[in-house]
C-alpha cells in the first residue's frame, strides 16, 4: 500500500512489479481499477508532507486539491472523473509512482 489515509488507500502495480500503468484506490467500501490513468487537469496547488511503504522518512510533495483524471476501467471503458480532497492526493501519489516518482 502506497499511500493510505482512514479509509482511503492506493496502490501502483509498478510497485508489485507489474509493467502494466495501473493503480487501484480504495474508497471506503469501493475498489476503483484505473488503467492508463492521466490527470488531465488540476487545481487549488499546497504543499504537504506524505508517506510511502516504499520509503523510510516523510517527504514533501506539491498536490492539488481538485483534479480531473481520464482513465479506462478494467473492461478498457473510458471515464474521466473529477476527484478532490484525500482521494485526489492519493491519486497523484499513485500517478507519480507510475511516472517514476517516487514521494
Amino acid at each position: 500500500l502506497a499511500a493510505h489515509h482512514d479509509d482511503c488507500v492506493g496502490m501502483a502495480g509498478n510497485m508489485i512489479g507489474s509493467l502494466t500503468r495501473i493503480i487501484i484506490v480504495t474508497m471506503g467500501e469501493e475498489d476503483v481499477v484505473m488503467v492508463n490513468p492521466v490527470i488531465i487537469k488540476r487545481s487549488g496547488m499546497y504543499l504537504t508532507k506524505e508517506g510511502c511503504l516504499s520509503l523510510e522518512d516523510v517527504t514533501r510533495a506539491k498536490r492539488y486539491e481538485n483534479i480531473t483524471v481520464a482513465w479506462q476501467d478494467d473492461s478498457f471503458h473510458r471515464h474521466v472523473t473529477s476527484y478532490s480532497g484525500w482521494v485526489a492526493q492519493i491519486i497523484q501519489h499513485e500517478v507519480d509512482h507510475l511516472d517514476g516518482i517516487l514521494v
